[in-house]
């Protein structure tokens, strides 16, 4: 608060044969100087208050919007776990929730890794191939959209998109999280990484995110409350919220976006091995290819 009165450090003696303005420190040259350096002190912790201000009313809001349905710990902790399951596979199921049909695919026993092309489906370990994340063309090249870290290489940057998948050594897990950790855990260890537009959260709905508009085919990779992935489309044409919608009313603990397309009948291969369907994917998206060791 700047005071108009006088103060202490104000008051100058006048006369006497022992003044010596020079000698004692006290003159108005250096008074100055004071009250300018409080001043820039007084400046740096106002926008420093300011600043911490803003960053915990985004914290808080962030929260607000995307619960976080368990901590980073227990997500890394899980991705240096060999999947669980006895018998690798995937599993179709058709069901009709608010309205919106969905093919929901059960993974299981299955490791995920990234891929920058299709791969040859008629390989008997690969049982299912997704897309990822979202990407612009800039300089006639790919540019990935949000973090992105394939097999431990940093290959984009951002963390609007709060929803994510991480990879490490053929496991994958997902949440949703602005946070860095768990992308740091992935890079260290040689792992995988992308963000997409988080739809459910904790079971809530994150429609902060739902950035899409228009009715166009919808999928997502999502997870219960045991733990169990897996991977969703549309039957049909959806609004990103009444997907959304669907799936936290279907039960999905967590569910995180992924482009669709035309994949009328989309390829995976079920626990006796049976290939159903194929992919097609005539753009440059990069790839989530999930498949077995037991061969």
């Amino acid at each position: 608060m700047k005071n108009k009165g006088i103060s202490d450090d104000d008051i100058i003696v006048l006369g006497g044969s022992e003044w010596k303005p020079a000698g004692n420190g006290a003159g108005p040259g250096k008074n100055a100087s004071g009250r300018r350096s409080r001043m820039v002190l007084a400046v740096a912790a106002t926008v420093l208050a300011l600043c911490a201000l803003l960053c915990a009313g985004r914290l808080v809001s962030f929260k607000y919007q995307y619960p976080k349905s368990r901590p980073d710990w227990e997500i890394i902790s899980r991705l240096s776990l060999a999947p669980q399951d006895s018998v690798s596979g995937v599993s179709l199921d058709r069901v009709e929730i608010m309205g919106v049909k969905l093919r929901i695919y059960r993974i299981s026993g299955l490791e995920a890794h990234f891929a920058d092309t299709v791969p040859d489906f008629s390989d008997p370990s690969v049982y299912l191939i997704t897309r990822s994340a979202d990407y612009r063309i800039k300089n006639d090249r790919r540019m990935m959209i949000g973090d992105f870290i394939q097999d431990g290489e940093i290959l984009a940057r951002g963390n609007w998109r709060a929803g994510f998948m991480a990879i490490a050594d053929g496991n994958a897990q997902i949440g949703v999280s602005r946070g860095g950790k768990i992308s740091r855990y992935a890079a260290r260890h040689g792992g995988s990484f992308f963000r997409q537009l988080a739809l459910v959260s904790a079971g809530t709905v994150c429609d902060g995110q739902y950035i899409l508009r228009g009715k166009v085919s919808r999928c997502a990779y999502a997870r219960d409350i045991d733990g169990q992935l897996y991977f969703i489309e549309t039957e049909n044409p959806e609004g990103l919220s009444t997907f959304a919608d669907a799936l936290a009313e279907y039960g999905f603990t967590d569910a995180i976006y992924v482009t669709g397309g035309a994949q009328p009948h989309l390829f995976f291969r079920s626990h006796d091995g049976t290939p159903q369907g194929r992919f097609i994917d005539d753009k440059p998206h990069k790839l989530v290819v999930w498949t077995t060791s037991e061969q």
